[in-house]
């Protein structure tokens, strides 16, 4: 019985884990499929994302991947723009 308890708080210590990596590459290919409306956004908007792509993929190169899905998840909110939708102004 002792085995079974440790393999079931083992598991439950790890899943956070496996759901931030999981975070993190969902994220990022998001990001990456948004590649085309991300070309036309306009220049402060666009350099943020940008920023926050970049941070990430170095935060996932570096083996942290928690920082690595806040800063594509803040690349994809602002993609989407305060109401929501696909945020496409260029101005």
């Amino acid at each position: 019985m002792k085995r079974i308890s440790a393999f079931v708080i083992a598991a439950a210590l790890t899943a956070p884990a496996f759901a931030a990596s999981d975070l993190c590459d969902v994220n990022l290919q998001k990001l990456d499929d948004s590649s085309a409306v991300i070309s036309t956004l306009g220049t402060p908007l666009k350099e943020q994302v940008e920023e926050h792509t970049k941070l990430a993929k170095e935060a996932k190169a570096a083996g942290n991947v928690k920082e690595c899905g806040s800063h594509a998840e803040q690349a994809l909110q602002m993609l989407k723009g305060p109401n929501g939708d696909t945020n496409t102004d260029a101005g």
